[in-house]
């Protein structure tokens, strides 16, 4: 096979596993300020996270949790949430005490949390069976409902926040500052103007879903066939010709709803005060510790220090090729059990409650959505691990990057942090697993395995630029320049200033921009990726140098003492991912284990 052909079509494969990986899996929602990572135009702080335990302790009875394929799901009333706020309202209204409202609260985060359990829920088993009508369409409704109930919840926190209750209050029931962050409801985000377009924003992500849930693709010879049925059919040039197909059939019309989205977005970012989307998702959505012009400079420095590293790599013809060999569901579980066993008894017990509850679903199905995400239980204070099999070794470290976030939800109950945060345990968990599974093996196992993990990251890190990028220009264009003709012309754009486009393939480039489900469902949340990858690798780098002195430094940073990247890596002694230096470093190792000569430079 051409050098040219084989590169593109592990890039299309590459990209196919990016469109489905998230910290939460479920398109990110939008809850309220005490919950997901979101804020009102202000910068807010977050509750204060609950202690760290052992699952001996406090974790004790979880061990008799019912298991997921057990729980009950039910459409919640979104009128449970009103009465409950309303109820609030009257007491404060009345003089009531804190003992009076304290249950009054309880009854308010309660109707939300299970508002958000069933979202999860129905979301989880319409990814089980992409066919279940039944679940994809309660999943839409609690979608389209999100925003209603995220606005209930503001509106319940301006109401303790302006009343005589709210210092002590936030003493004894909400987090510090909350009094002063919620004193005033003219700062309020979520007004009914911004609700009619968060659920405008929801139906076009449905009708999205709705599209690529099941697509057909007609081929050049009239054929009809079931477009993911066929990606597993055909390799070579009947795999490149059914892309090929399906990039033109499905580019105009998937286009066509992202721009509307955009523009809806951009709406959103005038209603909300803000100078730009890309401004409201790093303060309102993401609640990122550092600014959109940081990832600028950040991203700069991808193209003059990472790029030419992938390029060198490229062009060194040693990764064209990859053995992913293969493993089976039991090989897999023995590894995987073996791993988290070698991290201590506090890990290996999370794993043995997920697996007893029943709280993942690892196995490849034909009807399984192929994708990997972890979303939360709130109301059972857990989360669940979601992945699709591939049968080789790349299910190693897709498992190890999601059960560190498994990981890092259950040991500090599903409490907030960013999602910025949230990724450095996920990708700190796939590079530490690297260093513990010599003796489960094979010489030329690991060594693939080391392989494909670097050039993972190394794709990632210009691959993820490139998107971010790509979002940062289509987000500040003018919403009458927008046109799938002009969407495709700066994604290419971005393929070939980060280096990974292919000379006669620019009309195919240009259109895969379709397969990136964060563009449609998470827009500026790509740049987390490179930047916490950042700390993960220093974690990485600790235990190259030092065995054991990674995964000590990540099990000190598990119970979180902030939700946010920064305060955290630089508490717990680490560089700012931003610090200079710090891409050269990350490139010095990438290259060291790449281009050097034996697997021993990475152990």
């Amino acid at each position: 096979m051409k050098k040219s052909l084989s590169l593109l079509l592990a890039l299309l494969l590459c990209l196919s596993l990016l469109a489905g990986c998230a910290k939460d899996g479920a398109p990110v929602q939008t809850p309220a300020p005490s919950e997901e990572p979101t804020a009102t135009p202000e910068p807010t702080p977050e509750p204060t996270p609950k202690p760290h335990v052992e699952p001996t302790g406090e974790r004790e009875g979880m061990w008799d949790l019912i298991p997921f394929d057990e729980m009950p799901y039910e459409r919640p009333d979104p009128e449970d949430l009103r009465v409950a706020v309303e109820a609030v309202g009257e007491a404060l209204d009345a003089g009531a005490d804190y003992e009076t409202l304290e249950p009054l609260l309880d009854a308010c985060e309660d109707a939300y949390d299970v508002f958000y359990t069933m979202y999860s829920i129905a979301f989880i088993r319409s990814c089980q069976d992409m066919t279940d009508e039944y679940y994809s369409d309660e999943y839409a409704w609690l979608d389209e409902k999100s925003s209603e109930i995220d606005q209930l919840m503001e509106k319940l926190y301006y109401r303790c926040g302006m009343s005589d209750m709210a210092l002590e209050l936030e003493e004894k029931y909400f987090w510090p500052g909350f009094a002063e962050e919620y004193a005033d409801d003219s700062n309020a985000f979520y007004s009914d103007e911004m609700v009619a377009l968060l659920q405008e924003e929801s139906n076009l992500i449905a009708e999205y879903r709705a599209i690529v849930a099941s697509p057909t693709v007609v081929l050049p010879d009239g054929t009809e066939v079931d477009y993911f049925t066929a990606l597993e059919e055909r390799t070579g040039m009947a795999y490149l010709e059914l892309i090929t197909c399906f990039y033109e059939q499905y580019n105009p019309q998937l286009a066509e709803i992202y721009i509307k989205l955009v523009k809806n977005r951009q709406q959103q970012a005038v209603v909300g005060g803000y100078d730009s989307y890309e401004a409201l998702a790093f303060d309102h959505v993401f609640e990122r510790d550092y600014t959109p012009e940081q990832a600028e400079g950040y991203l700069n420095d991808i193209k003059t220090i990472i790029v030419p590293l992938y390029i060198e790599v490229d062009d060194s013809g040693r990764y064209w090729y990859l053995d992913e060999g293969s493993v089976d569901a039991a090989r897999l579980e023995e590894i995987l059990r073996y791993g988290v066993t070698s991290m201590g008894q506090e890990v290996l017990d999370t794993y043995e409650l997920m697996v007893k509850s029943r709280l993942c679903d690892l196995e490849h199905r034909p009807l399984k959505a192929e994708i990997f995400f972890k979303p939360s239980l709130s109301a059972y204070e857990v989360p669940f691990l979601f992945m699709d099999a591939g049968g080789n070794l790349g299910d190693i470290t897709t498992f190890s990057h999601e059960f560190g976030h498994y990981l890092d939800g259950f040991l500090n109950f599903e409490e907030d942090e960013t999602i910025d945060l949230a990724e450095v345990y996920s990708q700190a968990m796939e590079l530490l697993m690297l260093t513990r599974l010599d003796e489960m093996l094979s010489d030329q196992e690991l060594e693939s395995l080391y392989q494909m993990k670097m050039t993972d990251i190394l794709n990632m890190y210009v691959q993820q630029g490139a998107f971010a990028e790509f979002e940062h220009l289509i987000y500040a264009a003018d919403p009458e320049q927008l046109t799938p003709e002009y969407v495709n012309q700066v994604f290419l754009q971005m393929c070939q200033d980060y280096g990974f486009s292919e000379d006669g393939f620019e009309n195919l480039y240009s259109k895969m921009w379709i397969d990136i489900t964060h563009f449609f469902e998470q827009p500026f949340y790509v740049i987390t990726y490179p930047v916490s990858n950042d700390v993960a690798m220093q974690m990485f780098q600790l235990e190259r140098e030092n065995p054991g002195a990674g995964q000590d430094k990540f099990l000190e940073m598990l119970p979180r003492v902030s939700p946010d990247l920064l305060e955290s890596t630089l508490g717990a002694g680490l560089e700012s991912p931003f610090a200079p230096g710090r891409l050269e470093k990350v490139s010095d190792t990438m290259r060291e284990i790449l281009l050097g000569d034996t697997l021993s430079n990475a152990a």
